[in-house]
């Protein structure tokens, strides 16, 4: 009877998204809407490659890079001044407390928490768009936006790492009479250095996909030049636009993932030695002159020379001023509603969307299933198979926002638009981790299925699901995290929610609302991953079972 009533209770809430979202399947049959559409994809190819443009598209690829380059070093400045401050095993509890709980050092640090989590719950698009209002059009808000929304998020990954580490040699230098700052130097950092290192490449890959969207409120890059070129019904132009940032990724991705193979975590505990690190050192050296080049480069791309500016700090005074205090009145409180219904119900049916789209594209895009060297048609499975991971490649290679302007031109404005750019993405995303995780579940029980006779099909239903279904709702669950963030801006470029609200309001110059509308983007998030962190359960430790058949009716 539970199981009824809350089936019912989830069926109700999403019947109240569908409609607070706008769906509308029979827009995508208007025929305005496909011969736009239709006008849209031939003016796709052949894509812009004069001379001219691809210059354009090059300098535009530089101040992408380079706004990733000087972004994520400002926020790993910051972040590890919030980590350190944030890190609970130095200030707050644990052996180098000895009963100083409750101190200022202690507030210091929950403080530093909750800066880390404004700082990360606020998507780095708003806080670009009101950069941009701040300094002005160009690469500086989107680097500063990047600074700041990225150094929430490694402020909080960095204390994790630093609470981590072993403690014994913690303990050690503690009872020797070292200090917090000491400990922090000789024991914590030297064992949790190369994880650091790691993650830091990572949040590098991150800050390159995140530098070419930022473009659509006008902060620089390849971003606003897709927008200028949609805008004058260019498409060939970005056809190459997207082609350069595919390329961009794909090479940060390359050399991030060799140099993170170079970190190898906690080499000898407590001695203050990693062996990567030493590794590393004659290449830091030799090329200690070429990375302040790069840093001096990216820096001067990024625009911060227009800091220089005698104008520039009043006028970020006076917007700063002009934000508080935040529009409280019951009216504006009141007209809030709808867009906050209108952004859970995008994230919430745009997550359903790519769920769907992403387990139909997840089937062929299982080497398990589709290369079965007992099936038949192996030819024609392993084209499905490429198929199907170039399908999944180019949905979650393609922004979100990207994907707003796409849906526009199939279903116009609004936020039924956003769920559908929000559930292309999500299946690029979601289909690929669904085919992993299939791939990598333990093929003792797929193996017995089949020495029955069990065709591909029936073992991964039988076999090879219930061994995965844990890890597979996990995944969708930390997505529609993720999705709830991004709903809260896909209205900047037309989606509808409270993006088109925060959009209006800094338009036109009612910035207290805007302060009140990045409020409640910061109240809405931290619930939604309060409520998730309750909802979300670890998966267990993966095992195989005892025999194919005993999974069969454990699954019946």
């Amino acid at each position: 009877m539970k199981r009824v009533a809350l089936g019912g209770a989830v069926g109700a809430a999403f019947i109240l998204c569908w409609v607070g979202a706008g769906v509308a399947p029979s827009s995508l049959l208007d025929p305005a809407n496909l011969r736009a559409v239709g006008a849209f994809v031939r003016g796709l190819f052949p894509p812009d490659l004069s001379p001219g443009f691809l210059g354009v598209a090059a300098a535009a690829t530089v101040r992408t890079l380079a706004i990733s380059i000087a972004g994520t070093a400002l926020s790993v400045i910051l972040g590890l001044c919030l980590g350190v401050l944030a890190t609970a095993s130095l200030w707050r509890r644990g052996p180098l407390v000895d009963g100083r709980e409750g101190g200022p050092l202690a507030l210091l640090s929950l403080a530093a928490r909750g800066i880390a989590r404004f700082l990360r719950a606020v998507p780095d698009l708003v806080w670009a768009l009101l950069f941009v209002v701040a300094f002005g059009l160009g690469p500086l808000p989107g680097t500063l936006a990047l600074a700041v929304s990225y150094a929430g998020v490694l402020g909080r990954v960095y204390a994790d790492l630093f609470e981590a580490v072993p403690e014994a040699p913690v303990v050690a230098l503690h009872a020797a009479g070292a200090s917090p700052l000491q400990v922090f130097v000789a024991a914590i950092w030297p064992q949790a250095a190369g994880s650091v290192a790691a993650y830091t490449l990572y949040s590098f890959e991150c800050c390159v996909r995140s530098a070419a969207v930022l473009g659509f409120v006008g902060a620089g890059g390849i971003g606003a030049e897709i927008t200028l070129s949609m805008r004058l019904f260019e498409y060939g132009q970005v056809t190459t636009l997207l082609g350069a940032f595919v390329v961009l990724v794909l090479c940060v991705d390359g050399v991030s993932r060799a140099l993170r193979g170079r970190f190898r975590r906690n080499a000898v505990h407590g001695s203050g030695l990693l062996q990567a690190p030493l590794e590393l050192r004659p290449m830091r050296r030799g090329f200690r002159f070429l990375w302040v080049i790069v840093a001096v480069v990216a820096f001067a791309e990024a625009g911060f020379g227009s800091l220089l500016a005698p104008d520039v700090l009043p006028h970020v005074a006076r917007f700063a001023a002009q934000l508080f205090p935040p529009d409280l009145s019951p009216p504006f409180l009141a007209s809030i509603l709808t867009p906050l219904w209108q952004t859970v119900a995008i994230s919430v049916v745009g997550t359903v969307l790519g769920v769907v789209l992403g387990a139909i594209l997840a089937v062929p895009a299982t080497a398990s299933v589709m290369f079965d060297p007992e099936a038949r048609l192996r030819r024609l499975r392993a084209l499905a198979y490429g198929v199907a991971r170039a399908t999944l490649a180019v949905l979650r290679s393609i922004p979100e926002l990207v994907w707003v302007l796409l849906c526009i031109l199939a279903v116009g404005l609004g936020p039924f638009a956003g769920v559908l750019a929000l559930g292309l993405h999500t299946a690029g995303v979601l289909g690929k981790l669904y085919a992993e995780t299939l791939e990598e579940v333990s093929t003792g029980a797929p193996e017995e299925l089949r020495a029955i006779g069990a065709p591909a099909l029936q073992r991964l239903v039988w076999a090879a699901w219930p061994q995965a279904r844990e890890t597979l709702a996990s995944y969708t669950l930390l997505r529609w995290e993720n999705n709830l963030r991004v709903s809260t801006v896909v209205g900047l470029a037309g989606g509808g929610g409270l993006g088109l609200a925060l959009y209006n309001a800094v338009q036109l110059g009612f910035y207290d609302r805007a302060a009140t509308l990045v409020a409640v983007v910061f109240v809405l998030v931290s619930v939604t991953d309060a409520l998730a962190d309750r909802l979300r359960r670890k998966p267990a430790v993966q095992r195989a079972p005892e025999s194919g058949l005993a999974l069969v009716a454990e699954a019946g």
